[in-house]
């Protein structure tokens, strides 16, 4: 199954424009992002995106290995708006509900979804399970789980006794809410529900962190 996401910006609100590049305080809409400079993760749709949107504009693309760094680069008026998926917008805005804030106007929509080498039988069986796991409520209740709280990387069962075939997904985990990583482990929506697919398989999942711009060298090597 795909899930569905949204782009949108986030930017940050105007306190004093005297603090911060002119630009900046005209950042209300899609267009606005011509005359900014605006930060991307590398490697995504965002970036095609922004790319596309500031050729031949006055506008600059400013590129990050992941989305804290965007996040941190926003916050220290390095750039004028960041240009990210609807779901890690929304928890840098929440965590900086002061500074941080959405604007309204949609990028783009685009699908979410699990990539595998071509001919993979397994893609198959991981089909199978997601609709067993949106038919039963499991994909509902676990994105649920990270609307008001994120659960810790002990709380995921990993399916893990030693014995059982092992299950290496790729993610780039840095891309909350979906896939995070801590001194204690991974955690996140994607990864909990690679472990739900795990389990229905009888496979141990094991967690592989890349960067977001080489997932697709390291599922192919």
């Amino acid at each position: 199954m795909r899930l569905k996401f949204m782009l949108v910006f986030a930017a940050v609100l105007i306190l004093s424009v005297a603090s911060i590049p002119v630009e900046a305080a005209n950042v209300e809409s899609m267009n606005d992002l011509k005359t900014a400079k605006v930060g991307v993760q590398t490697g995504t749709v965002s970036e095609t995106l922004v790319r596309d949107l500031l050729k031949d504009s006055s506008g600059e693309v400013v590129a990050f290995e992941n989305v804290f760094d965007v996040a941190d680069a926003l916050q220290a008026k390095k750039i004028d708006a960041a240009v990210m998926d609807e779901s890690p917008a929304r928890y840098f805005a929440l965590q900086n509900y002061d500074t941080v804030r959405i604007l309204p106007e949609p990028v783009k929509s685009e699908f979410y979804a699990i990539a595998f080498r071509k001919n993979d039988p397994l893609r198959e069986k991981v089909n199978q399970a997601l609709d067993e796991l949106e038919e039963d409520g499991t994909l509902i209740q676990i994105i649920a789980r990270y609307i008001d709280d994120y659960p810790e990387p002990s709380e995921i069962d990993f399916n893990d006794d030693g014995e059982r075939a092992k299950l290496w997904v790729g993610c780039a985990a840095s891309f909350p809410p979906y896939d995070m990583r801590n001194e204690h482990g991974f955690s996140g929506i994607d990864i909990e529900l690679c472990a739900a697919i795990a389990k229905k398989l009888d496979m141990e999942l094991v967690i592989a962190d890349y960067r977001f711009d080489v997932l697709k060298d390291a599922l192919e090597a």
